[in-house]
């Protein structure tokens, strides 16, 4: 899952194929993707990337 322009982009690769869903909801894309894992059959739950918008730069005080 990625934050990009204001909505989350679900991402899933099945066959070689590639296909993404949109969400505006947070909690909508995570239970989507949650479902996508299970139907696949995917160990774990991969993080999430953080909204663009909280992200820093520089690396100051990492």
């Amino acid at each position: 899952m990625k934050f990009i322009n204001g909505q989350w982009l679900v991402r899933v690769v099945e066959g070689g194929r590639l296909t993404h869903q949109l969400f505006d909801i947070h909690p909508e894309a995570e239970a989507f993707a949650e479902e996508e894992r299970h139907r696949l059959g995917l160990p774990g739950e991969p993080p999430a990337s953080e909204p663009v918008e909280t992200r820093r730069r520089g690396g100051r005080g990492r």
